[in-house]
C-alpha cells in the first residue's frame, strides 16, 4: 500500500515538472468575496446577499445577530436564497420568503460562502437587516383643492398602516404621531385612532403642497410621507379706474395736471373700494428709449381713491399700479388718457425789406424759452397780398447765432405785400408766428 502511495506521488511529481509547472507554486483558489448583505429597500424583512468568486457560488449560510442582545436569533441556510441578478460567480441572492423573526430591530448579518472550487469565506460583518415596519399612508385627502382670502383652512384626513417585515402585512399604525406639513414644514401635528385614521387642520397662505408625514413616533418603525398634495390660490381681483385726466389733453411745458384714480376689489356685493393696498404713480412717456417720472407712492385709504398733482415734462400718460404681499390679492395696473407736453416757441425779431434787384430780404430770429430746442429749426416764410390768405414762398433753418436762433432768405421778384415768419407746430412744440411786415416798392 506505501510502494503504490509512492509510486503514484512520483507520478504526480513527473506530471507536474512535464507541464513547466513547479509542484511548490501550484495556483490556489480565491476565496468568495461577501461584498454586502441588507434588507431589500422596498421589503424589509427580505435579505439580499451581493457575493463574487472566481468559480460559481454552491454555498450561502447567513448567520442573524441581535445588535441589541448579540446573540444570534437565526441562521438562514442555502436553500432559503435564489440568485436574482448577475451570474452565479459575481451575484445577488435574496431569500426567497421574508425572515420570521421574534423581535423587531436591528441585526448584523454574518455571511458564509463556499464556491465551486471548495473555497469558502466567512465574513463576521458582512451587513445588517434592518427589521422594521414600513409605514404606508393611504387615501390621503384634503378638503380643498384651493384656499382663498377668506377661506385658508385645510383639513388633511388620511389612514397610516405599517408594513410588517415577516410577512408584508398592512395593519393600522395606531396611536402614532403624524405631522401635516404645509410647504415641508409642520402646521399641525395629529395622532392616529384604532384604525390608523388621521385627521387635522391646517392654515395655507400660498400655493403650496400639503403632505402628511411620519416622523419615527414609534420604536422600530420607519420614517414615511404621503404624496405632496398641491394647494392652489384663487386672488382677489381688484381693477383701477382712472377719473382724470379721463381724455386725452394738451398742455404747455410746466403746466400741473391731477392725476386721480380709484381702487375697487371685486366681492359678492360687486366692486367695492380697496382700502389699505399699497402701489406707486409713474408717469411713462410715449418716446420710446425715454426715462420715466416718478410721481408718487400711495396707500389706498377707506374710499380706494389716490389724487396726485404732477407737472410732466414730456408727452406720455400716468401709470398707476397696485401690489400687495398677499398672495390672495391679485396686481392691478392702469393708463391715463394721454397727455401731450408742447414747449414754447417764439420770434423775438422779424424784418423785411425791398432789395434793390425787385427782390425781398427777410431776416429774423426765434427764441425756446423752456430750455429746449428741435433738433432741425424749420423757418417758413410767408406771403400774403392782403394779410389774410397766407402762402409759403421760402423755407429757412435757423442755427444758433449766440443770442438766439437766427435765419434770412432772399426772395427774387417779390411782390408787394405783407410778409411774415411762420414755425409749424411739432409733436413737442407749440407754432409760432413773427410778426407781419408791409413791403412796398
Amino acid at each position: 500500500m506505501f510502494r503504490r502511495r509512492a509510486a503514484w506521488a512520483a507520478i504526480g511529481t513527473v506530471a507536474v515538472l512535464l507541464a513547466g509547472i513547479p509542484a511548490a507554486n501550484a495556483a490556489e483558489g480565491q476565496a468568495p468575496d461577501v461584498r454586502w448583505a441588507h434588507s431589500v429597500s422596498d421589503d424589509l424583512g427580505t435579505l439580499a446577499v451581493g457575493i463574487s468568486s472566481d468559480s460559481a457560488i454552491t454555498e450561502i449560510r447567513a448567520h442573524i445577530v441581535s445588535d441589541a442582545t448579540a446573540q444570534e436569533v437565526a441562521v438562514v441556510e442555502n436553500d432559503a436564497f435564489d440568485l436574482v441578478s448577475g451570474t452565479p460567480d459575481d451575484g445577488v441572492w435574496h431569500t426567497k420568503q421574508p425572515l420570521d423573526l421574534a423581535d423587531l430591530g436591528s441585526y448584523t448579518v454574518r455571511v458564509e460562502a463556499t464556491d465551486s472550487d471548495g473555497d469558502r469565506t466567512t465574513d463576521n460583518s458582512a451587513g445588517s437587516l434592518t427589521y422594521f415596519v414600513t409605514p404606508v399612508f393611504e387615501d390621503v385627502r384634503t378638503d380643498r383643492t384651493e384656499v382663498d382670502i377668506d377661506h385658508r383652512q385645510v383639513r388633511v384626513d388620511g389612514v397610516l398602516r405599517g408594513r410588517w417585515p415577516a410577512t408584508r402585512e398592512l395593519k393600522p399604525l395606531a396611536d402614532h404621531r403624524v405631522d401635516l406639513d404645509v410647504d415641508y414644514w409642520t402646521e399641525n401635528t395629529v395622532r392616529t385612532d384604532a384604525e390608523g385614521r388621521f385627521s387635522g387642520t391646517v392654515t395655507v397662505n400660498d400655493a403650496v403642497p400639503v403632505q402628511a408625514v411620519y416622523r419615527h413616533d414609534k420604536p422600530y418603525v420607519l420614517y414615511g410621507e404621503s404624496p405632496l398634495l398641491q394647494i392652489g390660490v384663487r386672488q382677489v381681483a381688484t381693477r383701477w379706474t382712472v377719473q382724470a385726466p379721463a381724455q386725452a389733453q394738451t398742455i404747455d411745458y410746466g403746466q400741473q395736471v391731477t392725476f386721480t384714480a380709484t381702487l375697487e376689489r371685486e366681492t359678492p356685493q360687486g366692486w367695492l373700494p380697496f382700502e389699505g393696498q399699497s402701489g406707486g404713480v409713474l408717469f411713462e412717456p410715449s418716446a420710446e428709449g425715454s426715462q420715466f417720472e416718478s410721481v408718487g407712492y400711495f396707500t389706498t385709504g377707506e374710499d380706494g381713491k389716490v389724487t396726485f398733482t404732477h407737472a410732466p415734462w414730456q408727452t406720455g400718460s400716468f401709470h398707476v399700479a397696485s401690489h400687495s404681499d398677499d398672495p390672495f390679492i391679485a396686481s392691478a395696473s392702469a393708463n391715463s388718457a394721454k397727455i401731450t407736453v408742447l414747449r414754447a416757441s417764439v420770434f423775438t425779431s422779424f424784418s423785411a425789406a425791398r432789395t434793390q434787384s425787385h427782390g425781398v430780404h427777410v431776416e429774423g430770429a426765434m427764441d425756446f424759452p423752456d430750455g429746449w430746442t428741435p433738433a432741425t429749426i424749420l423757418v417758413h416764410v410767408q406771403y400774403s397780398p392782403n394779410g389774410k390768405q397766407w402762402t409759403d414762398v421760402r423755407t429757412a433753418e435757423a442755427y444758433w447765432s449766440g443770442d438766439g436762433y437766427a435765419f434770412s432768405a432772399d426772395i427774387p421778384h417779390a411782390r408787394n405785400g405783407t410778409y411774415r415768419a411762420h414755425f409749424e407746430a411739432t409733436d413737442s412744440f407749440r407754432a409760432a408766428t413773427s410778426e407781419t411786415v408791409k413791403v412796398t416798392g
